[in-house]
């Protein structure tokens, strides 16, 4: 976002505001970063998720990403057509479908992790260790009472 000398300064703008305008400058940057990659950013995003997690349920994954269930199914049929997941019936559950990243999942997580971290680094240039670990922390402690 474009700011010009006589816009409002940041500590005036809202704290929703600014974090959609972190989040679209990111996004547009990594979608730059990961043009050559067979996924976008929301469905790189499932991924990391799985890989963080081991499995999940898509009920899980839905919630964790803030989407709905029909929207999540749109997201992750091409990651299940390009076997970057895998699914399969819960033993202990009959009824739920456990999913899982393949070894070809892990590898489009590892190129993306090999784009990104200029990414990180331009975003962060101006923090020192310290403010960095403290932003990180603050940052968890907004995001965890809205899941």
């Amino acid at each position: 976002m474009a700011r010009n000398k006589g816009d409002a300064s940041d500590e005036q703008m809202g704290f929703p505001h600014l974090v959609k305008w972190v989040e679209m400058a990111v996004r547009a940057r990594v979608e730059r970063a990961m043009r050559d990659l067979p996924i976008s950013s929301s469905q790189l995003f499932a991924l990391v998720l799985l890989d963080e997690r081991g499995e999940a349920t898509a009920a899980e994954l839905a919630r964790l990403m803030h989407l709905t269930p029909q929207a999540l199914t749109t997201l992750l049929k091409p990651l299940r057509d390009q076997d970057l997941i895998e699914r399969e019936v819960d033993e202990a559950h009959r009824r739920k479908l456990i999913m899982r990243l393949t070894e070809a999942g892990r590898a489009v997580i590892a190129r993306a992790r090999d784009l990104t971290p200029d990414i990180e680094a331009a975003m962060l240039a101006g923090f020192s260790a310290t403010e960095r670990k403290t932003l990180l922390r603050l940052l968890a402690r907004v995001a965890r009472p809205l899941d």
